[in-house]
């Protein structure tokens, strides 16, 4: 219940101030005590809380010496009662209004985001999707950031097929191109080389601790391309592929394939999923974290195996493997190198090291207004491609948990096992929902294609 209290001495309780005054004369109240005071100022007229009815069974002034400060006394329960008791019953209430009001807001906006998706051709409860889903995915969604609502009107327009075409603005991508290599040079920083570095060398992580070190062994050294796998490379057309659930059912596998350079992320499948996500693998980027998550760090002949047989399928394909991100891959790293060394002839596989880069890479994004804890793979991808590409085309890139086409729930990846949910466990290092936001920007001004409706 929310209550309208007037700081006006005689709203309080029955009778005068001149009533109240008496009483003080006569005494301290015998009156029962009371849980919660909550002082009233003249100068403050109204007072507003939410309590229940049957607590505010009387209200009365108490004396302070000679000068009478009214004070509001509410009783909340049996005044036989504990302490400790009434406290927590107070408390409640409290929380309990905070939840009201923290529901309240998010369902308000969820109606008023509606409008997002208004055309009958279109499924119109994406937001309450996401409401149902969760609230960390409603907050995901950028939903309480007023700059959102003009980009979303503009997609919603797209996704419904009206008269906005995409058009390829080749003088802005070149300006975009210029830009990200006044801040780091691409083909050479695309790996580390063999004259690059030297055994024993100690090298860095870019985004722990400068006391984590890495020691570069002849093993290393081994693996490490002669120049450059994209020095003085070229190609008219590049799909770089995301791994966002929107991809399941989008029919883009053809389109993707149709591309000159492919790029996908974090070694994710294609096989079973070829039909929407294509076969096409020209570049696949390999976190070491996945010979753990995966392959059980390769303890088994069993899993030895798997991941042999998986890399044979990307035969001719470069494994851009980012072994100096986190202190956490080291590890990681010292067993794959163990295993390339021990597969050295039997892989078609083209081994790319970067080494130091991101510092570079995220200044640039920093002058776009994007820092986040680190970007995300799919961003830097993107990076690399404008080095390589003259047009660039993107799949997979949505990182919210329903379908804009169809209003359906997704998972978090394409290849997530059925019923898995969306996960917002990225927000601890990444800002997708702001990465997403600035791709489709470069979008709608034709700097790179954005694909989000499902393919022909």
């Amino acid at each position: 219940m929310l209550t309208r209290i007037s700081a006006q001495p005689h709203d309080f309780y029955p009778g005068s101030l001149r009533n109240e005054q008496r009483r003080a004369e006569s005494g301290p109240s015998r009156g029962p005590r009371h849980l919660h005071h909550a002082a009233v100022d003249h100068r403050t007229p109204i007072i507003y809380t939410i309590i229940p009815v049957d607590a505010l069974r009387f209200a009365t002034y108490s004396p302070d010496h000679d000068n009478i400060r009214p004070t509001l006394q509410l009783r909340t329960g049996n005044d036989k009662a504990p302490k400790m008791v009434r406290i927590a019953k107070a408390l409640g209430l409290v929380i309990l209004s905070v939840v009201v009001l923290i529901l309240s807001l998010i369902s308000y906006v969820s109606l008023r985001k509606d409008s997002l998706f208004s055309s009958n051709k279109y499924y119109p409860g994406g937001p309450r999707i996401m409401f149902h889903a969760g609230f960390r995915s409603q907050f995901a969604m950028n939903f309480l950031d007023p700059s959102f609502i003009p980009l979303t009107n503009a997609l919603n327009e797209e996704l419904q097929g009206k008269p906005y075409k995409w058009k390829f603005n080749r003088t802005a991508f070149h300006q975009q191109r210029k830009e990200i290599f006044s801040y780091i040079n691409i083909p050479n920083n695309f790996s580390l080389i063999k004259n690059s570095v030297r055994v024993g060398q100690l090298m860095h992580f870019d985004y722990s601790s400068h006391k984590y070190v890495f020691s570069i062994s002849n093993n290393f050294k081994s693996l490490l391309p002669d120049t450059s796998p994209i020095l003085n490379k070229h190609y008219s057309t590049c799909a770089v592929v995301g791994n966002s659930g929107i991809l399941t059912g989008s029919h883009c596998g053809p389109e993707i394939d149709h591309a000159d350079f492919v790029f996908r992320c974090n070694f994710a499948p294609t096989e079973v999923y070829s039909k929407d996500v294509g076969k096409k693998t020209n570049l696949t980027t390999f976190n070491p974290s996945i010979l753990e998550r995966y392959y059980n760090n390769l303890l088994t002949i069993q899993d030895r195996n798997n991941f042999f047989l998986n890399l044979k399928k990307l035969e001719g394909a470069i494994l851009w493997i980012p072994a100096f991100f986190l202190h956490t891959s080291a590890t990681v790293t010292r067993t794959l190198v163990d295993f390339f060394v021990e597969h050295k002839g039997q892989l078609k596989v083209e081994l790319a090291w970067p080494g130091n880069i991101m510092h570079d890479v995220n200044k640039y994004w920093k002058t776009k207004n994007l820092s986040p804890k680190r970007l995300s793979t799919g961003i830097l991808m993107y990076t690399l491609a404008s080095a390589m590409c003259d047009e660039i085309h993107l799949y997979g890139f949505w990182p919210f948990g329903w379908d804009p086409n169809t209003g359906k729930e997704l998972p978090y990846h394409y290849y997530d096992k059925k019923g898995t949910k969306f996960t917002t466990k990225w927000q601890e290092t990444h800002q997708l929902p702001s990465e997403f936001k600035l791709l489709y920007k470069l979008h709608r001004e034709g700097v790179t294609k954005l694909s989000l409706t499902h393919c022909t």
